[in-house]
């Protein structure tokens, strides 16, 4: 197997799963969450609390191992606190639906790591929350450091109605393997089937400018580099690192995924070993050289695919800053 870079948090018991706790936006001190369901919910937040210490230390051997059955329903949830938090919310009239995301709906994850879920409520309820109840947190106290278990947050058709329409991929990857788990009306599923679909209309769009955006990376880094830009140049190097993962998702007709998970979501995409040791290789050892060896892998992927369009880069160059192909561009060409 290729190796990977695995990263996984001192505090974990198993020194071989990979962990960490999340880090929120919070400033040095105490903080108070008031949880906005009533229950009385009330914790103090301090950073050191949420962030976990990562190494690098284990290998690709592990990811299937570290791949465990999602939760399907609120029934099968083993945690009894998380449980029976969530018996008690979906009683309440302005809550509508139960989505878990993030680890727990992906697989990845250690039995130790948090629930995240998106709690559908009414447009009235979700109009009524302050800011700080927009974010609902619970965290065991009995052990050191303090171990977050719950990381609810509250969403309504208008949260849904604007992550549709937006162009990023974290606006959509979610979905995908989001697992709804209370949905009485079946509108939550709804919406996260809609926000998981991937627009195969525009996808010879994204192609075209994520392959520009990795070609022009290539590009600053190559004339910096023969310039004696050393800084300008390796950074363009991770700029194109970063566009060459985005083009190989994209080429697999999926929304990019967190890059918090890469190794895992590769392999579950069937990412080749040549292709992963490539990728791996620029990841370890960032170099133009490196680049244009993983470049090379990718466009004649996209040859073998049937499209032709790398065989004339500045014609799909001046195609997508043309006014007629700037509005997709824009869309599509972020990072």
């Amino acid at each position: 197997m290729p190796r990977a870079r695995v990263r996984v948090c001192r505090s974990s018991p198993d020194k071989n799963v990979m962990t960490a706790y999340h880090s929120h936006p919070v400033q040095h001190g105490l903080h108070t969450y008031r949880c906005a369901c009533g229950y009385g919910m009330s914790h103090r937040v301090d950073n050191h609390a949420l962030i976990g210490i990562l190494l690098d230390v284990s290998e690709a051997s592990h990811l299937n191992e570290r791949i465990i059955p999602t939760i399907t329903s609120i029934a099968e949830i083993d945690d009894a606190v998380v449980r029976e938090k969530l018996e008690v919310l979906i009683k309440e009239p302005h809550v509508l639906g139960v989505m878990l995301w993030g680890s727990r709906a992906t697989g990845f994850r250690d039995p130790s790591t948090d629930w995240d879920a998106l709690i559908y409520t009414t447009e009235e309820y979700y109009d009524s929350l302050e800011l700080k109840d927009t974010i609902w947190l619970e965290f065991d106290e009995s052990v050191e450091p303090r171990r977050l278990v719950i990381d609810f947050s509250p969403v309504a058709d208008s949260w849904f109605r604007q992550q549709l329409e937006s162009p990023l991929d974290i606006d959509h990857f979610p979905y995908v393997e989001g697992v709804v788990i209370h949905d009485p009306t079946g509108n939550l599923e709804e919406w996260r089937r809609r926000l998981a679909r991937y627009p195969e209309e525009e996808h010879l769009d994204r192609l075209k400018n994520k392959y520009i955006l990795l070609l022009g990376s290539l590009g600053y880094a190559d004339i910096n580099k023969r310039r004696g830009f050393v800084i300008d140049s390796q950074l363009n190097v991770y700029r194109a690192i970063v566009a060459a993962v985005n083009l190989w998702f994209t080429m697999k007709k999926s929304w990019t995924p967190p890059l918090k998970w890469w190794s895992r979501h590769a392999q579950k995409m069937g990412m080749s070993e040549e292709t992963f040791d490539l990728f791996s290789r620029c990841i370890n050892t960032p170099s133009y050289e490196n680049l244009v060896g993983l470049f090379k892998h990718l466009r004649q992927e996209l040859l073998e695919s049937g499209f032709t369009f790398p065989n004339d880069s500045m014609s799909t160059f001046l195609e997508t800053i043309h006014v007629r192909g700037r509005a997709a561009q824009i869309r599509h060409s972020y990072l």
